[in-house]
């Protein structure tokens, strides 16, 4: 009887270690695939944790809790179940944890629950067993989940057929994979984080790009954008041989409006004479900008002579409509110049031309178009 105990004893332990060297090997090729999973393979390979974790029948049901970021409520996010065996992670999302204060102080203050017997939990443990007799579990367990030490979650099982006694080996299975998928889903939220700051670093350096470019009191392009602009149109409009247009608009009499109703004023009339024009030249490839104190420079591809001559007329109408409390009169003097350019013409050149026909502009009269084609 002694020799058969022993023979049963030590093949009892040979079951156990060949067990214990499978688990691991098994773990070993999920820890592989966790590690170099996409965000988009994760959940397929912690389920497969799962399911190893429960491998060779001994549990009913594991899963995954992640908990929100103030750690008041938690949701089932992963999970594995026996043939025969109900789920229910469908209703275990954004659970109150205050419906289950002990198990929650347990798991922050212990880093584990285990239950051989719900029946033997403590009366202060009521909400939490309540919950288990509901869903038919007899015994239980659950191992916490950290990041940078913080409590995210836990890993745990369920036994529905029968009690348990968890051994020193079951909590520190259930405790490695545990570890694998808080590694796994700190990599990915770490992962989700960089690429957030990532674009959050290229909208900031397009704004500031933006910024460079952009007149701060119009909202409208400043004389650099400018002149890259039309160095840019320029060269297009040479090399496919087709008619470029420039607009100087010029407010009139700026600086008696300025002495006379105050720079306020002055801002308030340069800021809506951009918005007319912003909102008068909105085709392809055009551009606003403001070319000095007062004036404005458009820059228009392809526009014929009569659609040009429209545009600017509608522009001194729009003008002339605008209205102060102050009582101020605003009008605009407007050179349009349009041309084909060839080489060796420049932007300067194109400046020049169109600078001249607002002078003239402004010379017989002012509030009027001057039209010079070429």
């Amino acid at each position: 009887m002694a020799v058969s105990g022993i023979a049963t004893q030590n093949l009892s332990q040979a079951t156990s270690d060949i067990a214990q060297q499978q688990f691991g090997l098994l773990i070993s090729q999920i820890s592989t695939q966790l590690i170099n999973s996409t965000s988009a393979e994760t959940q397929q390979h912690i389920e497969q944790a799962l399911a190893a974790l429960a491998s060779g029948g001994r549990k009913d049901r594991c899963y995954v809790f992640l908990f929100d970021e103030q750690l008041t409520t938690m949701s089932n996010t992963h999970e594995w179940t026996a043939p025969g065996i109900t789920s229910f992670k469908a209703e275990l999302q954004n659970i109150d944890i205050a419906a289950m204060p002990w198990f929650f102080e347990q798991m922050r203050n212990q880093g584990q629950v285990v239950v051989d017997d719900v029946k033997q939990l403590p009366p202060a443990a009521i909400g939490f067993q309540q919950e288990l007799t509901r869903e038919g579990i007899q015994a239980m367990m659950a191992v916490g989940m950290y990041l940078e030490h913080r409590l995210m979650g836990f890993v745990g099982c369920d036994l529905v057929q029968r009690q348990h006694h968890w051994s020193a080996e079951d909590i520190q299975q259930m405790q490695l994979v545990a570890d694998m998928i808080s590694n796994t889903i700190a990599r990915h939220r770490t992962e989700t984080r960089l690429r957030q700051v990532e674009a959050e670093l290229r909208l900031a350096n397009e704004q500031l790009l933006a910024l460079a470019h952009q007149d701060s009191l119009t909202q409208v392009a400043n004389r650099r954008a400018l002149d890259k602009s039309l160095k840019d149109e320029l060269q297009r409009a040479s090399r496919m041989g087709r008619e470029l247009t420039l607009f100087m608009v010029d407010i009139d009499h700026f600086k008696q409006l300025n002495d006379t109703y105050g720079h306020r004023l002055g801002d308030s009339v340069l800021a809506d004479v951009a918005e007319i024009l912003a909102t008068q030249f909105r085709r392809s490839g055009e551009l606003v900008a403001r070319y000095g104190g007062d004036e404005f420079v458009v820059i228009s591809p392809l526009v014929d002579a009569a659609t040009a001559q429209t545009l600017a007329a509608a522009v001194l109408y729009r003008v002339r409509a605008l209205s102060y409390p102050e009582g101020a009169q605003i009008t605009v003097s407007i050179g349009v110049y349009q041309c084909i350019p060839q080489a060796p013409v420049g932007a300067d050149n194109l400046l020049q031309e169109v600078d001249a026909a607002v002078y003239q502009a402004k010379l017989t009269g002012r509030n009027q178009v001057v039209f010079v084609a070429n």
